[in-house]
């Protein structure tokens, strides 16, 4: 019926649906409470011509004012015709005496649920939240349970339990990451119901569980999807917090495909479409590029176009710095002469200008190096087109030396600003072999000197800085003048910058024994590095085998982590020679010894590991028990696969999928995970979450700053992030991740990512966007996040949907660098 309408020109928004009711009386009942709430009383009640009277009644008993229309029913025999005659007569009694059968109690759209919960029909007419309802809606998506979200949710004549509803589906249902087989509750029924639904928030969730479940049912759900996209109002005001027609052009480009994509290059070619949803269709389309690897020239076309027409559609911009044109070098012109133009109009849509210059060619040399040295450009698009001029190769490199020269301080007191992360992306994108135009403002930077009063902020960021810039002026010479006194502060730039030096020749003599020096440094992020440099250098031979043996043991969990990844890599390096080979070695009397003597499992490696397998890690710590148990499956311990098959019924599901692609990898067939059949206890923050938003104050080395914590799409988490604020867990914590232009991140009290507060948090996912002084959860596959958040620095529409929104920032978050120390945190009323 619905669809008739719309197609008989009533607009799709103008239409209300009572979904409840399982019966004539019901459908009047609560067609009527949905019409006290919005002021009406007459209505034209249309329905089979032999129901008409009863129904009438029906309307009448519930107080409206009702005219009817008969639609002529279909021929029957005669003997159907005297049945239905006579259950008409009796029904109509019945609505008669409608108080008697009310004061029974008749149950309305809560038919109970597992736990007995039961919702009545007077609380749903009269407004009231059910929430008991809420409850076990809340419970059943923390615990990835879809088979636990009672089933009259849906039904709901209250929009904020079919919200949630959906919401829970959305997440339940998005990819477990699990190898083989969906999951159990793959079933996508609930959220294609809640595609039909009338409710613009209900359809933005439904849209977005189908983008995010699309893998292997991408035809049903596209065409779902492009069904659903078809009614809605292309020209309206979009709506807060999110928009359906928005979240259902996101989902299309996660779906992916041909029709995905022609449907959306539609959409962008409408002149009656909101502009923002015009967007949101340029940023789905860069989704299908990536995915593609490549941006087909049809939709390069018209995303040109939708550039170039008035007023222009900047966002279009997107998908250019996201991957390379298919044979598309003719329209190399177009993109530069587009991007060139967006510079002039300042706005969150520039960032995709100066990244999509980066992939212009030559030609916009002169454009990057203008936006990377004016301050009339925000730092994130100044730090981007450092990186994009490296892209562009020769061209590129001698117009960044000239915009570097430009932009080197006169003084390191200006290192305190945001102009430190401009310049450190700017090093980072001089080459590693400099040439001699690039050369002379590296070497201004290495004599950049702080003074006596400068902070020790100021000299920790002076000396990256001038080792970063050392490091390539050093070539590969570790031992030389300009790193050895490239640092003024704690000496973690300067370690840094003689391993970079030495990752670039053999790890030999002098230069093993520089290197293993400093797989000892006491700087826990040198050490890893050093070790990650060891699948880079086969040449380190069995000198890299107590190292990796001391990582595995030291029950640190970045250490672990990295060696472990070594040892999955290579396998084949983590031998030595076999105890009868040795024997024989030292015995005068054995025969020569073999082309290929005998070898097995280095001892301590196999110790280390074995170490690390036994340590109590505690649940948040996913990287590290996934790379544990890739590295023991790889080396074939006998411990292995006890190991793995435990792994494999764990509540995570990040390490369940692991453990199954690492047996399959082992030998095992069909090896498969799926999620245990008991759940997982519901997070604490789920039963009493945080009542409305918080702002924690950060009193920092880059000055003050703050998070705004919103419980409103991500309860638990942001519950979570204050509680920790308050317990004085962020007090000290060092910010362990900066990259210009694009995210701030912390929360790990160890310094170098890895850790967490002890505690997992379950993904809370949504259709929200990523712009400027947006915060995430800080995520390392499915329901990994802990205590970790990030800060991002522009817009980036690839982060929307992959990680919890959890609040808005405020501050120069900017100004921020790595290893600045948050030195005291309070948290606001």
């Amino acid at each position: 019926m619905r669809a008739e309408l719309v197609r008989a020109g009533v607009p799709a928004e103008a239409i209300v649906r009572e979904r409840c009711s399982l019966s004539t009386r019901e459908n009047a009942r609560f067609t009527a409470a949905l019409l006290r709430r919005r002021g009406m009383r007459r209505v034209t009640v249309v329905t089979c011509d032999w129901h008409l009277p009863r129904a009438l009644a029906a309307f009448r008993r519930a107080g409206l004012e009702v005219e009817g229309f008969a639609a002529p029913s279909v021929a029957v025999p005669w003997r159907r015709r005297v049945v239905r005659w006579g259950r008409e007569r009796v029904l109509a009694w019945a609505v008669g005496i409608g108080p008697l059968l009310l004061g029974l109690g008749v149950g309305g759209c809560s038919r109970g649920s597992a736990a007995g919960a039961s919702v009545s029909d007077a609380a749903m007419e009269g407004g009231a939240r059910p929430a008991d309802v809420l409850t076990l809606i809340e419970r059943a998506e923390d615990q990835r349970r879809a088979k636990d979200v009672p089933a009259e949710a849906q039904r709901s004549h209250d929009p904020v339990v079919r919200r949630r509803a959906a919401r829970a589906y959305a997440r339940i249902l998005a990819p477990a990451v699990v190898a083989g087989p969906l999951p159990r509750d793959s079933d996508d029924a609930p959220l294609l119901r809640a595609l039909a639904d009338d409710d613009e928030e209900v359809i933005a969730w439904a849209a977005y569980g189908l983008g995010e479940s699309c893998r292997g049912k991408e035809d049903t759900h596209v065409s779902a999807l492009s069904a659903r996209l078809a009614s809605m109002d292309a020209a309206r005001p979009v709506r807060a917090p999110v928009d359906a027609r928005i979240a259902t052009l996101r989902a299309l480009g996660r779906c992916a495909g041909d029709v995905a994509e022609q449907t959306l290059r539609a959409w962008i070619r409408r002149a009656d479409a909101a502009a923002e949803t015009q967007e949101a269709a340029s940023f789905a389309i860069g989704d299908v590029a990536s995915r593609r690897g490549s941006l087909s020239l049809e939709s390069a076309g018209a995303l040109l176009d939708a550039t170039q027409r008035t007023p222009p559609l900047d966002a279009a911009l997107y998908p250019f710095g996201r991957s390379e044109v298919t044979g598309g070098e003719e329209l190399a012109p177009r993109i530069l002469a587009s991007a060139h133009a967006a510079l002039a109009r300042p706005g969150p849509s520039r960032f995709f200008a100066v990244r999509a210059l980066g992939r212009a060619g030559a030609d916009a040399a002169a454009d990057l190096a203008h936006v990377l040295a004016s301050s009339d450009f925000t730092a994130p698009e100044r730090a981007e087109a450092a990186r994009g001029l490296a892209r562009l190769h020769k061209a590129g490199r001698a117009a960044l030396a000239d915009a570097l020269g430009a932009i080197v301080p006169a003084s390191a007191a200006a290192l305190a600003s945001d102009d430190f992360g401009v310049l450190a992306a700017a090093v980072e994108a001089a080459g590693d072999q400099p040439t001699k135009s690039e050369a002379a403002p590296l070497w201004a930077l290495t004599r950049l000197e702080p003074d006596s009063s400068a902070t020790p902020t100021v000299a920790r960021r002076a000396s990256q800085l001038r080792c970063t810039a050392a490091a390539k002026l050093a070539h590969g010479a570790w031992d030389s003048d300009v790193l050895r006194g490239c640092d003024v502060a704690d000496g973690e730039a300067g370690e840094q910058a003689r391993l970079q030096a030495l990752d670039k020749g053999d790890l030999v003599k002098g230069r093993r024994a520089a290197w293993l020096e400093l797989t000892r440094s006491a700087h826990l992020r040198v050490r890893e590095a050093a070790i990650e440099m060891i699948e880079r250098h086969p040449e380190a031979g069995d000198a890299a085998l107590p190292v990796i043996a001391d990582a595995l043991a030291s029950g640190q969990a970045g250490m672990v982590a990295t060696a472990a990844d070594v040892v999955h890599a290579h396998p084949d390096r983590m031998y030595s020679l076999a105890a009868s080979e040795r024997r024989a070695a030292l015995d005068p009397a054995a025969p020569p010894p073999t082309a290929n003597p005998l070898k097995e499992v280095n001892v301590w490696v196999a110790k280390g590991l074995r170490d690390a397998m036994a340590h109590p890690w505690s649940e948040d710590l996913v990287e590290t028990r996934v790379a544990v148990l890739d590295a023991a499956l790889a080396l074939g311990l006998d411990e292995a696969k006890p190991y793995g098959q435990a792994a494999c019924r764990d509540a995570n599901a990040t390490v369940r999928a692991r453990a199954a692609k690492a047996l399959a990898a082992a030998g095992q067939k069909d090896a498969t995970c799926p999620a245990p059949e008991k759940p997982a206890d519901v997070a604490p923050e789920a039963e009493a979450p945080l009542a409305h938003a918080t702002r924690v104050a950060f009193d920092t080395d880059a000055g003050s700053l703050g998070i705004r914590f919103d419980p409103a799409l991500a309860p638990v988490a942001a519950s979570r992030f204050v509680a920790l604020a308050r317990s004085g867990f962020y007090t000290g914590v060092v910010v362990h991740r900066v990259v210009p232009g694009f995210v701030v991140q912390l929360g790990d009290r160890g310094g170098d990512g890895y850790g967490g507060s002890g505690q997992s948090l379950r993904c809370e996912t949504s259709p929200a966007p990523f712009g400027a002084l947006d915060v995430g959860v800080a995520l390392a596959g499915r329901d990994t996040g802990s205590s970790q958040v990030f800060v991002t620095l522009a817009r980036h529409p690839h982060l929307d949907g992959e990680y919890a929104w959890v609040g808005r920032a405020d501050g120069d978050w900017d100004s921020v660098a790595e290893g600045d120390v948050v030195r005291a945190v309070h948290v606001e009323p």
